[in-house]
C-alpha cells in the first residue's frame, strides 16, 4: 500500500517537472525578445529582476496553454507551475541574452578589424 502511494507521488512529481520544463522552454524566446533592448545597460542583479518581472505574463499564458493541451492535469497545480517555471526561465533567459550579446560584440569586433 505504501509503495503504491510513493509510485503515485513520483508520477505526479515527474508530470509536474515536465510541465515546468515545457512552460519555461516555450517561454524563453518570447521573454528574451521582450527584454533584450532594455537590459543592455543593467547590471546582472537588476537584469534578473527585470526578466523575472517581465516574464510573468508570458509564463502565465504558456501555463494555461500547457494545461489546455494536457487533459487530466490537476488545475490546482497552475500556480505552482507558474512559480517554478518563472524560477527556471530566468537563468535560461539570462544565458541566452548573454550569448546574444557576446555574439553581437564578437561580430562588431570582427567588422572593426
Amino acid at each position: 500500500m505504501l509503495e503504491r502511494s510513493f509510485g503515485v507521488a513520483a508520477r505526479r512529481r515527474r508530470t509536474l517537472d515536465a510541465l515546468v520544463r515545457h512552460v519555461a522552454e516555450a517561454s524563453v524566446a518570447a521573454i528574451c525578445r521582450l527584454v533584450q533592448d532594455r537590459i543592455e545597460t543593467m547590471g546582472p542583479c537588476e537584469a534578473r529582476g527585470y526578466v523575472r518581472a517581465r516574464a510573468a505574463r508570458e509564463i502565465r499564458q504558456q501555463t494555461r496553454l500547457a494545461f489546455s493541451q494536457q487533459p487530466g492535469v490537476d488545475a490546482n497545480w497552475e500556480l505552482l507551475v507558474v512559480v517554478r517555471s518563472t524560477e527556471r526561465v530566468v537563468p535560461l533567459a539570462m544565458r541566452q541574452l548573454t550569448a546574444m550579446r557576446m555574439s553581437r560584440e564578437s561580430t562588431a569586433q570582427q567588422r572593426a578589424a
